[in-house]
């Protein structure tokens, strides 16, 4: 049975291997060139081709007429897409007798669109599946072939979970593949009421709302680790990534974002903590979490950011030793009621600037000035201005 096929990624070789072994004759392969910026750890479906010796392109737009023509010329019987990326108009859907067929990674009609992989990971989703179904004009809407469900375990991350759904996708098709060769095939159509559809996802979409419950955040990290470019913060402008991560739902409650601990790295959240496990600073190594800690200078008490500190302009960054003092209490006012300064201030009691805590430029750890050398070196060469303003501090 003569085939055109539209493939990419892990799934799209896996697929033409499928077919192959069922005894279809594949006319052309179409597929992507891949894309610089992205981490390519699975198979290349141009290389399969051109190893079994079967004519392979990569369009821009397989829509356009003088493609459709030559898809046309080549009398495909039935047409598969898995993992192709772009939308197959309905002028090629109709050019195959026996149909189009399309694998999606979900169950569907849940989780219809881009990435199910990495959605139903954000979404605490325990369960997930891969679907065969037949293509119609309007995106994973068609009536289902066939479908086979995957448990999603606490500890699957992405990588694994997308092992599990090849495996998946290969049983489905070995029992699919046959049947659809010879027209035997029972089709269900989906449940529109049942239906749910997410868009795609940019490396940008993994920051961490510390506002959020830990077990949010900890589904986030899980949906986008390595391989995938990992959920991210920043310490001020400094980003950094989480890779691996751990929830403590009863955690002592701190201000979100907040450091509880350096060892583990513990940060509150809006719900519980999460403990950073590994994690890299900017384009670093991977280490472990105190380590960490370590490099990007943090202490008990402070704060993470979702955004970087400068991401509006860049702000003068201003240190003050004895903050709690009625110099510091009163500078510290004036600054960030100016909105130019991000304040980091040290005091070993913090009564008379409790109302600024929760501010968001301004960023405090309560301790003595002998405890928190460390803190104080690190923000020495960070900030801008550093001003000793005789509050409650001391040292030995």
């Amino acid at each position: 049975m003569k085939t055109v096929v539209f493939a990419y990624h892990d799934m799209g070789c896996l697929g033409i291997e499928a077919l192959l072994a069922a005894g279809y004759e594949i006319s052309a392969i179409f597929t992507h060139t891949d894309n610089p910026g992205e981490k390519a750890f699975y198979g290349s479906v141009a290389r399969l081709a051109a190893e079994r010796g079967i004519p392979v392109y990569a369009p821009d737009n397989v829509n356009h007429p003088l493609w459709v023509e030559r898809i046309a010329q080549l009398s495909p019987e039935v047409i598969f897409s898995f993992y192709y990326r772009h939308l197959i108009c309905d002028e090629i859907l109709q050019l195959a007798p026996a149909g189009a067929f399309n694998l999606h990674g979900s169950l569907l009609p849940k989780y219809r669109g881009r990435a199910p992989l990495n959605w139903v990971l954000v979404n605490g989703e325990t369960e997930t599946g891969v679907t065969l179904h037949r293509m119609v004009k309007r995106a994973d809407a068609g009536a289902i072939v066939a479908q086979l469900r995957v448990a999603i375990a606490p500890d699957d991350i992405a990588i694994t979970l997308h092992h599990k759904l090849c495996h998946a996708a290969r049983q489905l098709l070995e029992q699919t593949l046959p049947a659809i060769k010879h027209g035997n095939i029972l089709e269900i159509a989906q449940r529109e009421n049942e239906a749910t559809c997410f868009g795609r996802r940019t490396p940008d979409d993994s920051f961490l709302e510390w506002h959020k419950p830990a077990s949010v955040l900890h589904n986030m990290v899980r949906a986008v680790a390595d391989p995938w470019p990992g959920a991210f913060s920043y310490v001020g402008n400094q980003k950094f990534t989480v890779w691996s991560s751990r929830v403590h739902p009863h955690a002592s409650k701190a201000q979100p974002g907040s450091v509880i601990s350096v060892a583990p790295l513990l940060i509150a959240c809006g719900d519980g903590a999460l403990e950073i496990v590994t994690g890299q600073a900017g384009d670093g190594i991977t280490m472990q979490g105190s380590q960490l800690a370590q490099t990007l200078g943090l202490v008990q008490g402070s704060r993470l950011n979702s955004q970087p500190a400068c991401a509006a302009r860049r702000r003068t960054r201003v240190l003050i030793l004895g903050v709690n003092g009625f110099i510091g209490n009163h500078l510290t006012e004036r600054l960030l009621r100016e909105d130019h300064y991000e304040v980091y201030g040290l005091d070993i009691g913090s009564d008379a600037i409790s109302r600024f805590l929760n501010h968001p430029h301004f960023h405090f750890v309560e301790g003595d000035i002998s405890i928190h050398s460390e803190w104080i070196e690190y923000h020495v060469k960070k900030c801008d201005v550093v001003l000793p303003a005789g509050g409650d501090s001391h040292a030995d």
